[in-house]
């Protein structure tokens, strides 16, 4: 190491002389000049294991830096030397040389979402860092929305929601009527209703309450008769397995304090002939007397 200097090499003459940093590459807080020194004396003793991250959206438009911007100014800090970037190796003055760690991203990749993915495990950030990167992801991606923003922060789609609310109380970013969904698809920004909200009355819940008795006693019967049923077309052997099923199931009716299960389950049980279990709730309602089957 042949300078341990805090600053790092001058834009005109380091790295940013010949590589443009993408806006998504600037979302995380920039580490300290003492944080550089480390982290560049950590790099020439146990060399550069996280990859420098360019994107290139085509081969007609330059690459930009995407990720990287700490690791290339602590090389530079370390070395006292610019920092040559060309993919897929780095290069500072004659003692400086790692190969393979340049990768080039293309524009099937989102850019903001690859740097928060990158860093969001590594960087230890408080409450109010996670709020002010929700805040530059909203500025950056506005027609994003919040609950796509939300799972690439890692954060919860409120959080989200009043972040941008704040920034556009402020005039920080632009209301949209429309935002773009994880699958691309045009959403609109609010869910509104023209229709006005259909209060139910009186008389129809009690409608409502008799029409649902009705079916529920119709299901009941129709239910009791194919049991019946069943049981002449296959037998004894048959009426056993039922009463001893049904018995059970009583048991399990007792439990459940549910009127209309109830119900049904005294039907069948005295449609058999079978009495009920002294614990087993009453029916709320007369049952009618379902004649047993005719004996052979």
């Amino acid at each position: 190491m042949s300078n341990t200097s805090t600053d790092p090499t001058t834009a005109s003459t380091g790295w940013r002389s010949t590589l443009s940093v993408h806006p998504a590459a600037e979302l995380f807080p920039r580490m300290t000049p003492e944080e550089l020194r480390a982290l560049g004396e950590d790099i020439i003793k146990n060399g550069l294991t996280s990859p420098i991250v360019l994107w290139q959206p085509d081969s007609k438009s330059p690459a930009r830096l995407l990720d990287g911007i700490s690791r290339l100014d602590a090389i530079e800090i370390a070395t006292g030397s610019p920092v040559i970037v060309g993919a897929p190796s780095i290069m500072a003055g004659q003692h400086f040389l790692v190969c393979d760690k340049v990768i080039v991203l293309g524009k099937s990749v989102d850019p903001y979402a690859y740097v928060i993915s990158a860093n969001i495990h590594r960087r230890h950030l408080t409450a109010e860092q996670k709020r002010e990167l929700i805040a530059k992801l909203i500025k950056a991606t506005p027609e994003k929305s919040d609950r796509q923003i939300a799972e690439t922060v890692k954060a919860s789609p409120t959080t989200v929601g009043t972040v941008r609310a704040e920034m556009e109380a402020k005039g920080d970013v632009s209301k949209l009527d429309t935002r773009r969904d994880s699958k691309g698809r045009e959403q609109p920004a609010a869910r509104t209703s023209g229709r006005k909200k259909k209060t139910t009355t009186k008389r129809e819940m009690k409608e409502l309450k008799e029409a649902t008795g009705k079916q529920k006693q119709k299901v009941t019967n129709d239910t009791v008769c194919l049991i019946a049923e069943l049981i002449n077309a296959h037998g004894k052997g048959m009426e056993m397995f039922v009463r001893k099923c049904l018995i059970e199931y009583a048991k399990g009716i007792a439990r459940t304090q549910s009127n209309w299960r109830t119900e049904f389950a005294h039907l069948v049980l005295k449609k058999l002939n079978i009495a009920a279990d002294d614990k087993m709730p009453k029916p709320s309602t007369d049952m009618p007397d379902i004649p047993r089957r005719a004996t052979s």
